[in-house]
């Protein structure tokens, strides 16, 4: 009997941290998706980094909705590499970019990736589901690994909309609000930072910061170069 206690509580812890992988966007991905077909003001910044036959890694792609801004007459087919936690948003980039590479991952953790890989490392609105200081940390200190040297670190997140202050306030989250997303209201979770964070944050995993500020009053972003 307590043998059988034993393996069901280890089954159960098993399905727990199965189920606390999975991706939030998987709930919703075919509506998140098509949010995400278009670019951003901000994707105008990266362009002036990059050169023909760069090799690029886009940390949180998503539906790989960036690719189709690359041309492949810089970016060739097959230098575009893509890594996402959501297997559903995975599916649409495969189907739509065979010739690249994606794979699904948590970006907080090591990545699947040699180290001086990469020329240029591409982030997206996704630093902020980094939900504390030491994911931030391991997050950049990977993305410097992989880097080559004088590559190129570019990433966005977001500057969290003041109406859900208060609900996340009051309810004791100061650095990891909650917010709802699209007409069903999917909770998604978002950790609060600042330009002044990303200049420390990058600084401590060893960049040479060249910009980290707010883009339009929307998104801060930062670029900062591999020494």
């Amino acid at each position: 009997m307590r043998r059988c206690r034993v393996f069901t509580s280890c089954f159960l812890m098993g399905v727990g941290v199965f189920f606390a992988l999975m991706s939030e966007y998987d709930q919703f991905a075919k509506d998140f998706s098509r949010t995400r077909q278009g670019d951003w003001p901000e994707f105008d910044l990266i362009f002036p980094h990059l050169h023909k036959g760069d090799r690029i890694l886009d940390l949180g792609c998503g539906n790989g909705r960036l690719r189709k801004f690359l041309s492949s007459d810089i970016i060739p087919q097959g230098q575009y590499f893509g890594l996402d936690i959501s297997e559903e948003l995975l599916r649409f980039a495969r189907t739509e970019f065979p010739k690249d590479h994606f794979f699904r991952g948590d970006f907080a953790k090591k990545l699947p990736f040699g180290t001086d890989n990469f020329n240029m490392v591409i982030s997206i609105a996704a630093f902020h589901h980094l939900l504390s200081q030491a994911d931030q940390l391991s997050f950049l200190g990977e993305c410097h690994r992989i880097l080559r040297s004088g590559g190129i670190l570019f990433l966005t997140t977001w500057k969290l909309p003041r109406k859900y202050f208060w609900s996340n306030f009051l309810a004791g989250r100061w650095k990891n609000w909650i917010i709802p997303f699209g007409v069903e209201k999917h909770f998604r979770t978002y950790r609060k930072v600042s330009d002044s964070e990303l200049r420390k944050l990058l600084k401590k995993s060893k960049f040479k910061v060249i910009s980290a500020d707010l883009f339009r009053n929307k998104n801060y972003v930062a670029i900062a170069k591999k020494k």
